[in-house]
Order: structure tokens, then C-alpha cells, then sequence
């Protein structure tokens, strides 16, 4: 990490920084142990920022240099993200991609979904991703994957052998960046004079409204605003054109940017996303103080549930090992003496244990032979996915814990 980001917004640079949610020291998200490394585990001060002049919400803590070689979240687990990735690979072929000789590339491939979704319906691709584990996968499918950081230095090694892209996209990945303006510097060199750069974030609104503190994680350093977008683009010339609210990660925005025009004008979509986000109180330092009361208060709500199934001599098992979900346990003291399991669909993560707490990861099927009483949905984000998967244990009796906004027994 840069010294900048530590002390400076990442994307407007400003110093005006206020840090309002202080949450302890944690392992990084992604970061599941073996048991010989429990005793060795690193942790690093989680502190969430906000940008009182763009409304960006950033984590200046440090975790290792080359985190990303080796990673263990894919996207392919969840039956939603096969739909999204699948609908926005047509989306582009359809409105963005010329003909055959255009090239696609997705910055944060992981293991190759929307790449394959894309190069399935004819579009030329590259992927790049600095995680070689699942770099492999995707290269295991017939893609091509660059297994690099992307920067400047990568970008102009992408051009020489494929040729400039028609259309980029960095999806849920731009959200990992500790130096953006590297990142973007890399964006002019790799896109086309008419090319189209898309990003796919979680949005600073729903991580307010929603209460979502634990979208925040030493990955994910940054929640955006599109403030905050609007003004990082404008160093390099760029533009946003046009905005998707969306649905992934419990509410998300694709933004959609190209080099600027002459003009001037800022379009329609953006100054209505400006104004609402201006109304929400971005901006506003007593809006971050009210955050954390609020955080406070779900905090207690939920440990309190725990307790009482505890006292009460039922089971909890944790449905998700997920970033997100490392940090609500992190936060919340929550540990294997009140939740003795994490189940979860990626075989990446079985047999190890959660950063932090030391919660042991097993599969799905461990509900069905351990019977607990509840399951505590870790990644929300998908928890319609998740009961609809366990309609068997909610009819034999078994009941959710959803913990956002507010948390409710379902």
C-alpha cells in the first residue's frame, strides 16, 4: 500500500477523511488456516474511513504484499452469479462488442465464469488475475488468463500480444484496489479510443441504508460512491455514462464509463445517482456517527439471539464462509464455543478454519447429518439461495437467523 492511501482518499486524493467504525484487529477475509497455522495467524487493524468530500468508505490497513496469489472465493458455488455473469455476457455482445476481431477482457477473472459465459456466444476474451489457483481453472476451461496484478506495466504487456480491448470490465475486483490511479492508468493504455469500462461494486447508499458494515474487509478496501468514481475518472479523462442499480451482494451499481466527450454536460443518470447519494448524507460526518450506533445496536440484537439458543441448549451452524462473514464474526466476538461449524459449497475451503474466530469450515452436508437448530446465514447476500437449498432442514423444524439489516429468526 501506498503512504497516499493511508492518509488520502483513493480516489479524490482529499485529506478531509473521517474514521468512524474502528473494528478491531483481523486475519484477511480470504485467509482460511490450516490447524498448524493457528498458532501463527497474522492480524491486521480493521478501520473503516469515509471521504467527507467524495463519499468513499475505505480501509487504509495493510495486508501483505501478493495476498492475491492464492485464493479461495470463486464465484461459480452460487447459483446466481452462472445467471448475472451469463446475462451481462449477452448484455455486452449485444450493445458493446462490434464483431468477432473485438476484444473483451475482465480484470478479477477469478476461475473464468463470465469469460467462458462471453467466449461461449462468440466474443473474443482475456482474463486477467493475479490468483493462480484459479487463474488455473479458467485456463483449465480454454481461456486465455494473464497471471498478473493489473497495472499500468501489465496492461501494456496485454496490448502487445492481443491487441487494445472494446470493452473491460472489473467485476467486484475494482473494490480490492489499493492504487487506483495505477489501476487507471492501466485502463488508458489497455482500452479502446470508443472503448467501454465497466465496474461492478457494492454502492456506498445500500452499504448505509443496509446497514452492511461487513462489505468492508482488508480485500475489500473500498466501498464506492459514484461520487467518488466521478471524480477518479476525471483524472484520466473518462466519463461515466449511464448506471445499473443491481442485486448482487446485497445491492450493488454497474457503472459504465468511456473517454470523455467535449462536453461538458454531466448525463441525467448521474446527477440523479449525485443527488441521492448527497440526500443519504455521504457527505455528512454525523451521518458516519449514527452509522455506528446503529452497527452497535444489530451487534447486540444478534448476540443476543445466540445466547439464548445457547442458554436454551440448541445449535448454531454458520451457513457461508464467506469475507463478509469473517468480519461480522470478527467484529462480534462470535467463535466456535456459540458456533462450532461453518458449512459451505466450496471445496477450496473445507477442512480449515475461519480468520479470526477458528471456526472449522465443513460441507453442506454436515447439516443433514449434525441436525443443528438454526443456521446462522453468514453470507446473506444470498440467504433466499441458501434456504431455498435447505428446504429439507426448514421442514423438519430448523430455522434461519438472517443478521441484516435487523436480525430476524426466519
Amino acid at each position: 500500500m501506498s503512504e497516499r492511501a493511508t492518509d488520502f482518499c483513493r480516489c479524490c486524493e482529499s485529506t478531509n477523511m473521517l474514521l468512524f467504525l474502528p473494528l478491531g484487529a483481523h486475519g484477511p477475509a480470504q485467509a482460511f488456516l490450516r490447524q498448524d497455522q493457528l498458532n501463527d495467524e497474522q492480524l491486521f487493524e480493521l478501520n473503516t474511513h469515509a471521504c467527507l468530500d467524495c463519499g468513499l468508505i475505505q480501509v487504509p490497513d495493510r495486508i501483505p504484499p501478493d495476498f492475491y496469489r492464492h485464493y479461495l472465493w470463486i464465484p461459480s458455488t452460487a447459483a446466481q452469479m452462472h445467471t448475472h455473469f451469463g446475462e451481462l455476457a449477452a448484455k455486452i455482445k449485444s450493445n458493446l462488442i462490434s464483431d468477432g476481431n473485438d476484444l473483451f477482457v475482465d480484470i478479477g477473472c477469478n476461475d473464468g465464469l463470465l469469460l467462458k459465459s462471453a467466449h461461449d456466444i462468440g466474443i473474443r476474451t482475456l482474463g486477467i488475475d493475479p490468483a493462480e489457483n484459479i487463474g488455473q481453472m479458467a485456463k483449465d476451461k480454454g481461456l486465455d488468463v494473464i497471471s498478473e496484478y493489473f497495472n499500468a506495466t501489465t496492461a501494456a504487456a496485454a496490448v502487445a500480444q492481443y491487441g487494445k480491448a472494446k470493452v473491460i470490465t472489473s467485476n467486484n475486483t475494482f473494490n480490492h484496489i489499493d492504487n487506483l490511479h495505477d489501476f487507471m492508468a492501466g485502463i488508458q493504455i489497455l482500452l479502446d479510443d470508443d472503448g467501454t469500462f465497466i465496474v461492478e461494486v457494492p454502492q456506498a447508499i445500500e452499504y448505509i441504508n443496509k446497514l452492511m458494515f461487513d462489505n468492508i474487509y482488508h480485500e475489500h478496501v473500498s466501498v464506492f460512491s459514484v461520487k467518488s468514481l466521478v471524480d477518479l475518472y476525471r483524472s484520466f479523462d473518462m466519463e461515466i455514462y449511464d448506471i445499473e442499480a443491481i442485486d448482487v451482494q446485497g445491492g450493488s451499481m454497474r457503472i459504465y464509463a468511456r473517454n470523455a466527450a467535449d462536453s461538458d454536460t454531466i448525463p441525467g443518470i448521474v446527477s440523479e445517482w449525485l443527488g441521492k447519494e448527497k440526500a443519504v448524507g455521504l457527505l455528512d460526518a454525523d451521518t458516519y456517527k449514527q452509522y455506528k450506533l446503529a452497527v452497535e445496536k444489530i451487534r447486540d440484537e444478534l448476540c443476543a439471539i445466540l445466547a439464548d439458543i445457547k442458554d436454551n441448549g440448541k445449535t448454531v451452524f454458520g451457513y457461508g464462509a464467506s469475507a463478509k462473514g469473517n468480519t461480522l464474526l470478527n467484529y462480534y466476538g462470535i467463535g466456535p464455543d456459540t458456533m462450532p461449524f461453518i458449512v459451505d459449497k466450496n471445496t477450496l475451503k473445507h477442512g480449515l478454519y475461519s480468520p479470526g474466530m477458528h471456526i472449522p469450515v465443513h460441507p453442506v452436508e454436515k447439516i443433514a447429518s449434525d441436525k443443528p437448530d438454526y443456521i446462522l446465514i453468514l453470507a446473506w447476500n444470498f440467504a433466499d439461495e441458501i434456504m431455498e437449498q435447505q428446504a429439507e432442514f426448514k421442514a423438519a423444524g430448523g430455522k434461519f437467523i438472517i443478521p441484516f439489516p435487523k436480525p430476524k429468526v426466519v
